[in-house]
């Protein structure tokens, strides 16, 4: 059961479904390699794109690029996706930092299915074309090749799909998610939750009897 979002002016705002957030004050972010595009030349691609222009009913078609942003705050080095493509990136201004997001199951099960395959510029690419979809699609399933959300890249297009059809049944844990904010656009970054002691010891403890059953033989 897919969720929609409509992209909007207060998309920021609509990506956020409820439950406890934590605001961590502000920081400022700096491309990883300084002068480098996305802070990275390794981490985008070029697409050509068609979205919803504002919620209007009429779409517009324009040449830009997708990818993950490279970014650090000085101390540790952050890859995160944009959330709204109308928006610029504003790197000179303070972001505001909301940690512990609560995002669409969607957008949860995007990332737990996927987030680990991206490597490079095309699975990178590909996966901000699907975050996209997933915010801006409204039909009832997710295709990059049609609807409110369309991108002609074929080698992108074709990975980012892949992405989306492996949410239907996909996990919604594995990460939790923190939202970049100021006037320019937003982006998204996710950190994976590492399990609890209990299950590390279950694990260890089944690894244990298939070790015992296995000299047993």
């Amino acid at each position: 059961m897919k969720l929609p979002i409509l992209l909007s002016t207060a998309v920021a705002a609509a990506f956020f479904l409820g439950g406890d957030r934590a605001d961590a004050g502000t920081v400022n972010l700096s491309y990883e390699v300084a002068g480098k595009a996305y802070g990275d030349e390794g981490w985008y691609t070029s697409i050509n794109q068609t979205i919803l222009d504002r919620g209007a009913p009429i779409g517009q078609t324009y040449r830009g690029t997708s990818g993950a942003f490279r970014f650090t705050d000085g101390v540790s080095a952050i890859m995160a996706f944009c959330i709204d493509p109308y928006s610029y990136l504003k790197i000179g201004e303070a972001f505001h930092v909301t940690e512990n997001a609560v995002v669409g199951e969607d957008v949860k099960k995007l990332f737990s299915s996927s987030f680990a395959d991206v490597v490079d510029a095309v699975t990178a690419s590909a996966f901000q074309v699907a975050l996209w979809e997933v915010l801006a699609e409204t039909d009832t399933e997710y295709d990059v090749t049609d609807g409110n959300h369309s991108v002609a890249n074929e080698v992108v297009r074709s990975q980012a799909q892949i992405f989306l059809d492996r949410i239907e049944g996909a996990s919604a844990s594995g990460y939790r998610f923190t939202i970049y904010s100021n006037s320019g656009q937003d982006q998204i970054s996710a950190t994976a939750v590492p399990l609890p002691a209990s299950a590390l010891l279950l694990l260890g403890g089944l690894g244990g009897l298939a070790m015992v059953r296995r000299k047993r033989r």
